[in-house]
């Protein structure tokens, strides 16, 4: 039947998912070991169920019902295929959450395999958020991020540098790490000096070492900026970026009536 052909591919998608702990994309485990340290401090009993929440939520569960937009398959699958995948990620959600279907009447047959598959859930996300790669150990393959990206970091980091060095000198988490990190941040952000005001879109990637998802490819194939759409839409100037605030902060303008 339909249902047991679902839940026999959803068993082979989870167990495929808690068996990669060990290749699992070092950018993803700081992800996780940031998300499980700040959730700990305020609510440790929640702390591994936030990390499993997000993880599926907004990385695992997304490629998966949108495998085409995501780079993964060089087409759209079927519909069938597509209500498949869907119900799939309700499912590893459900064990992501700790939760068991009580509302959706068509998906109660899954509660107990969802159940069954709580503890080990628990097991994979401990694992990945327990400790974080050293930045030395990590092979990165290259990637690309895009300019406007670039500019947004370093207007974060400029804007935010005497907060980022009050907190590391009063956290006693990160007083073994000593003041260098910061020295160094410090010392790049006084070289580039402040930030350019450009504006929001930007078509150009600089490339820098992250994991590659397929991430320029994905934004080559869809080019929105090139779309007949995306530009007459910038014609109308509904939303806007121009001038800066007394404090160098930049001004953006949001008009309705056009």
């Amino acid at each position: 039947s339909n249902q047991r052909s679902l839940l026999q591919m959803t068993e082979k998608f989870f167990h495929a998912i808690i068996n990669s702990s060990t290749e699992f994309p070092p950018q993803l485990r700081s992800v996780c070991h940031c998300l499980y340290q700040v959730v700990s401090q305020r609510f440790p009993q929640n702390s591994i169920g936030a990390v499993g929440s997000a993880m599926f939520l907004r990385f695992i569960n997304p490629a998966i019902v949108s495998p085409y937009e995501a780079g993964i398959l060089d087409k759209k699958p079927p519909p069938r295929i597509e209500r498949g995948l869907k119900l799939m990620s309700k499912v590893l959600q459900s064990i992501a959450n700790h939760v068991l279907f009580t509302k959706e009447e068509h998906m109660r047959p899954f509660n107990d395999f969802v159940k069954s598959n709580f503890d080990a859930a628990r097991r994979f996300f401990l694992d990945i958020a327990s400790d974080c790669p050293a930045s030395d150990t990590v092979n990165h393959s290259l990637s690309f991020i895009s300019d406007g990206n670039v500019l947004a970091l370093h207007r974060l980091l400029w804007n935010n540098q005497e907060k980022i060095g009050q907190y590391l000198s009063s956290n006693r988490d990160h007083k073994a790490v000593g003041r260098r990190p910061f020295d160094k941040m410090a010392t790049l952000l006084a070289y580039l000096g402040p930030p350019e005001h450009k504006p929001v879109a930007d078509t150009q990637w600089s490339s820098i070492n992250l994991t590659s998802s397929k991430f320029e490819e994905f934004m080559t194939r869809h080019q929105v900026h090139e779309k007949e759409e995306f530009k007459a839409l910038k014609t109308l100037n509904i939303f806007y970026q121009a001038g800066t605030t007394k404090a160098g902060n930049p001004v953006f303008y949001y008009i309705a009536r056009r």
